[in-house]
């Protein structure tokens, strides 16, 4: 496990998310202008993908929630 500060953690994913969502903007051709209709289209895509994801999202969160140890 890792020791990390919970708070840094969530901003460094959060703009690891920024990083991925603006490079499949740029992978879809997105215009700047166009970036927040992109967004709001691909987070419906995204809740898509949840839903019919074959592993029970509590399974998931908890593989993951024990890869750290928030101080």
């Amino acid at each position: 496990m890792t020791e990390t500060n919970r708070a840094e953690h969530m901003r460094m994913l959060d703009r690891q998310i920024l990083g991925l969502l603006v490079s499949r903007a740029a992978a879809s051709e997105v215009k700047p202008h166009e970036f927040g209709e992109f967004l709001d289209g691909h987070i419906e895509a995204i809740r898509r993908m949840f839903d019919e994801h074959p592993t029970p999202l509590t399974g998931r969160i908890a593989k993951a929630a024990r890869r750290y140890r928030f101080k």
